[in-house]
């Protein structure tokens, strides 16, 4: 691994009067794995984009192949071999799966204007295919139809489709259940075999310890540490990454029994998405649900929360029959829902921080008068307790890291204090710090009396902090697991297996 395909030197990026990089200086060599870490705000997303050419650098430079380069777009980058699957996506919702992949690709237009739309297909199918995708694809779906895992796949087999040498992902697996992560692992791993440089920029430990060969370390945009994989250890690597030891991060239920039932759904339907599934939720308890992506599990807690339609069924929250028809109905009877896409559901991106955290609190209040003194005092509290990385309140959502965008998200709704609050993959693009202080948070909400329905692709992160699990499967809950009895291998036998032999244990 003597060959070094990418040097950076001394890259500098301010975005205002922040400092993202100070001074950055890194190798990559030909044909290896590098785990590109730290926590949010650390500037790994923005060191990944500018090698990509994504963003501008203030100072420093770049080579390839020892040849001084300057990449004034993504296209640019392409073109000398380095492509980039972004945490937020860069898809166009109203076309159709294979024309986002091919729209770029050159050799697949006929005459150089026109989509060849037969070969689009058939090279969509055979990508599809290549990463072992085993459901039906049909190319010519919409993306905007499409749920947020599905278009993290699509997004990863555009850049796999480029043959790029160097490969950046930038938490590739956010939106992934543990299945699609093992199908993508295998994928990186054969394209490791064929010599792509791989970046892989994430925040879970358990990705950077199989995958990777060696782990670059970001803290508040200095590079502070550079590892051989295989000669370093959990414990000092999150040291490295926080500046401080976490104790064990899947150790932290302490629960009180739990009290009455606060919601009860009874054999709620939405034709094809799910059918008959029914669960409760008691006071001061955590319900999990599990599954593979498509099983159905945010389209259930979307309908119960109101965002959706459900076309059967009764849901009983707090003694009151009756679905929740709209989020303001749901909120307006202490509901509160954190969604799986922060940006087109849970954020009002350009406008200010603070405003975001009070749309909930203002949405309830009564009157017209603010209490400003109050307000700040408990969005203060919101970003000293979740620990958001901030500069000013006052600047825009989308100025914010993705993990601290997620934090902002929880914060609006804890200001209400709900009964119940649905998770919907809350610890999504979080890094392993503030993960920790989360799931420390769920577990005192949970302590305090709060019902908690968690939906989560991670299994550690499901089996630590649920009291009870149900499992999803192809639109259906098949299992109910007491905290006692659940285990992954468990969980995974019943996401996984066909619909019939799901249907064995169904509650």
């Amino acid at each position: 691994m003597s060959n070094i395909l990418l040097r950076a030197t001394n890259i500098t990026k301010h975005f205002g009067g922040i400092q993202a990089l100070q001074g950055i200086d890194l190798d990559l060599f030909e044909g290896e794995i590098c785990a590109l870490v730290g926590e949010n705000g650390a500037g790994k997303s923005t060191l990944a984009k500018i090698i990509a050419g994504v963003q501008a650098y203030d100072s420093g430079s770049l080579e390839l192949h020892g040849e001084s380069v300057v990449f004034h777009s993504t296209n640019d980058a392409v073109q000398a071999g380095i492509a980039i699957v972004l945490q937020e996506f860069n898809l166009i919702p109203h076309l159709s799966i294979a024309e986002n992949i091919f729209l770029i690709h050159r050799e697949a237009y006929r005459g150089g204007f026109w989509l060849n739309r037969q070969t689009i297909r058939k090279n969509t199918r055979d990508l599809f295919h290549r990463i072992g995708w085993e459901l039906e694809v049909d190319p010519d779906r919409k993306v905007s139809e499409l749920t947020v895992a599905e278009q993290q796949i699509v997004e990863i087999i555009k850049a796999i489709s480029l043959n790029a040498r160097l490969l950046i992902l930038d938490e590739p697996t956010a939106a992934l259940s543990q299945q699609e992560v093992g199908k993508l692992f295998d994928l990186v791993r054969h394209l490791h075999q064929q010599g792509t440089t791989i970046i892989f920029v994430t925040h879970k430990l358990d990705e950077i310890f199989a995958l990777s060969e060696r782990i670059i370390v970001l803290r508040d945009g200095v590079k502070t540490q550079d590892f051989v994989t295989s000669k370093i250890s959990h414990e000092e690597l999150i040291r490295s990454m926080v500046g401080r030891d976490l104790g064990d991060l899947y150790h932290v239920r302490h629960r009180n029994p739990p009290g009455k039932t606060v919601l009860n759904v009874q054999q709620l339907s939405r034709s094809s998405h799910f059918h008959d599934c029914s669960l409760h939720v008691k006071k001061g308890e955590i319900v999990g649900i599990s599954g593979l992506v498509g099983a159905g599990r945010t389209e259930f807690v979307r309908a119960i929360f109101g965002a959706d339609k459900a076309e059967k069924g009764t849901i009983t929250f707090e003694g009151t029959v009756g679905l929740m028809g709209s989020p303001v109905k749901a909120l307006r009877s202490n509901m509160a829902m954190v969604p799986e896409d922060r940006k087109s559901h849970g954020l009002l991106v350009n406008l200010p921080i603070y405003q975001n955290m009070l749309l909930a609190y203002h949405a309830l209040k009564k009157g017209f008068w603010l209490h400003q003194r109050l307000e700040q005092d408990l969005v203060s509290e919101q970003v000293e307790n979740l620990q958001i990385k901030v500069t000013e309140l006052r600047n825009r959502a989308n100025s914010l890291s993705g993990g601290n965008q997620q934090k902002v998200v929880l914060a609006k709704w804890l200001l209400i204090e709900p009964t119940l609050l649905i998770l919907d993959e809350p610890t999504r693009g979080i890094d392993i710090g503030a993960k920790f202080e989360l799931y420390r948070l769920i577990d005192e909400l949970a302590s305090r009396g709060t019902a908690i329905l968690l939906v989560s692709s991670e299994l550690p992160e499901i089996l630590a902090l649920s009291d009870r699990i149900f499992v999803m499967n192809s639109g259906k809950i098949v299992t109910e697991l007491s905290h006692t009895e659940a285990s992954e291998e468990i969980i995974l036998s019943y996401a996984a297996r066909s619909s019939h032999r799901a249907s064995e244990r169904n509650v």
